[in-house]
């Protein structure tokens, strides 16, 4: 279980980084569109177009590093005010439910990327990009985060220190 806990978590880490560059990327390739189209008048067929599908990846793929350090959007009004146990017990609640989720998405998820791969679907644009190539990001992405919450559920069951909220009052 530690291997497979570790390589997880070392995947998950490289994704958040990779999705860091690909925002990047994101921003570099619309800056050349605007500086092509609005000073040269000669706009391209490939930023926007390539922007969206990375950012449908760097978006998705960056959830489990997320999930792994805690950093996810929540509500701690009333985990506050719980004492460790039933802090303990919300959070293997909280983290069954994200399991149950990202199997239901990568479940009814895999059919698009699926009938769009065997019926020859593209984006219809210029670059004719298959549209399985942004379809598959739900399952993939989903499948990830709901193994890393598997692994973080399994932690936290077997005793692991919950997380604190950095940005709590004192």
């Amino acid at each position: 279980m530690q291997s497979v806990a570790s390589f997880f978590d070392w995947l998950a880490d490289r994704l958040a980084q990779l999705c860091g560059w690909a925002y990047f990327t994101i921003g570099l390739m619309l800056g050349f569109e605007v500086v092509a189209r609005y000073f040269f008048n000669a706009p391209t067929i490939w930023a926007e177009e390539l922007s969206r599908l990375l950012f449908i990846f760097a978006t998705l793929l960056a959830g489990p590093a997320l999930l792994r350090h805690n950093q996810h959007i929540r509500v701690t009004a009333l985990t506050a005010l719980m004492g460790p146990g039933a802090q303990r017990a919300a959070r293997l609640a909280a983290l069954a439910f994200v399991v149950a989720f990202c199997w239901v998405l990568v479940w009814y998820g895999k059919d698009a990327p699926l009938n769009s791969f065997e019926r020859g679907r593209s984006s219809g644009s210029m670059l004719d990009i298959p549209a399985w190539w942004a379809q598959s990001a739900v399952p993939l992405a989903f499948g990830l985060l709901g193994i890393q919450a598997i692994i973080e559920f399994i932690r936290c069951a077997l005793g692991a220190p919950l997380p604190t909220d950095a940005h709590a009052p004192e």
